[in-house]
């Protein structure tokens, strides 16, 4: 049965095995459960023998074959089957994907980790990939969709974003402001200090924006990103010094330098025993940032304390994953219209319109 199969109908059975198991979360499956698969699809085969006993004898064949010729399939333990490497499973869930163009059943997946390469592969086998693209950035806008309190998030994010001078892709200033907004987004971001250059980014802005990461000049935004650095993560004094020092050097505003000198002069002397500065991050750092965070709202608009709730976080966090997903598709060898390409582009990090 099974060497009569042409190429074609042996990937389209590993195909359907592949989704049905992927669907399933079965990465490992009993042996009669794949010979159950291999059987209903063998049984729709042109003369094919429908008798149930032939069935499971050829199903019982063809899974051997298989796992001796190919080694797509093999048995892991007695009586349970996997696919080699978790790679062919996805791909061969692609395949199937693609094959029955069931776009509307991937896009329900979005937020789930696992189906990630899934989505790079099929965009990747597409002959065209905008429907796919699209419908993705239309499940994604939706997980935000009926969150009053998100959408006003979203609005304050476009606004501040369109207040900058930059030269930028205003999709990854977007995502950049974004990540202030939630903790639990701030292992998404990359710094780097030192002499020369002084980086907080977010990994999604430079893959929006690649000149992020190549030529990150002094201006606003950087002023912005390490400002919301600091109110975001627990770090030492002598960081909070130092970089508070240099943008005293970078801020224009007279009035703006005063309120950090001000901000700054709160510190506890570096000189202090380590006791002493240990104890001010545990008892008065809450405090000292509020402080920082004031002034940052009243002159950057920036630093605002949302308060959302932790399925709100959770949300958020789902949403930046997503459109992470979504720009890595766009990123990689598949082929989308450009204008297609441009528009979600243009749209990402917007609120839902009215």
């Amino acid at each position: 049965m099974y060497k009569n199969l042409s190429l074609q109908r042996k990937e389209d059975l590993l195909s359907q095995i592949g989704l049905t198991t992927f669907e399933q979360k079965d990465y490992f499956f009993k042996q009669k459960t794949a010979e159950a698969y291999i059987a209903d699809f063998i049984r729709n085969l042109r003369n094919a023998d429908t008798d149930p006993e032939v069935l499971k004898l050829d199903s019982e064949a063809v899974l051997k074959s298989i796992e001796a010729q190919h080694g797509l399939l093999v048995e892991r333990a007695k009586g349970i089957y996997s696919f080699s490497h978790l790679t062919f499973h996805e791909y061969f869930a692609a395949r199937e994907i693609v094959t029955n163009s069931s776009w509307k059943n991937l896009v329900e997946h979005i937020t789930e980790k696992r189906w990630r390469e899934v989505f790079l592969l099929t965009a990747g086998m597409m002959r065209k990939a905008d429907d796919l693209v699209w419908m993705m950035k239309i499940q994604i806008d939706k997980l935000l969709a009926q969150d009053e309190k998100i959408q006003q998030l979203l609005v304050w994010l476009n606004e501040k974003t369109s207040s900058v001078e930059t030269t930028y892709k205003l999709a990854a200033v977007r995502s950049l402001y974004f990540i202030s907004t939630n903790d639990i987004l701030y292992d998404s971001m990359i710094y780097q200090f030192n002499d020369k250059s002084r980086k907080v980014l977010s990994n999604l802005a430079i893959k929006i924006d690649r000149r992020l990461n190549r030529n990150f000049e002094i201006n606003e935004i950087s002023i912005d990103s390490l400002m919301l650095f600091l109110i975001g993560v627990s770090l030492d004094i002598n960081f909070y010094h130092e970089n508070l020092y240099q943008l005293l050097g970078e801020i224009s505003n007279l009035d703006f330098q005063q309120q950090i000198r001000e901000i700054q002069n709160e510190l506890p002397s570096l000189s202090q025993d380590k006791e002493v500065l240990s104890e001010w991050i545990v008892t008065d750092r809450d405090i000292w940032v509020e402080k920082l965070r004031s002034v940052m709202i009243k002159n950057r608009n920036i630093g605002y304390d949302w308060q959302f709730s932790e399925l709100q976080k959770d949300l958020l966090k789902q949403y930046y994953d997503a459109n992470k997903l979504l720009v890595d598709c766009l990123n990689s060898d598949c082929y989308i219209n450009r204008e297609v390409r441009q528009k979600i582009e243009d749209t990402l990090f917007l609120p839902i319109k009215s």
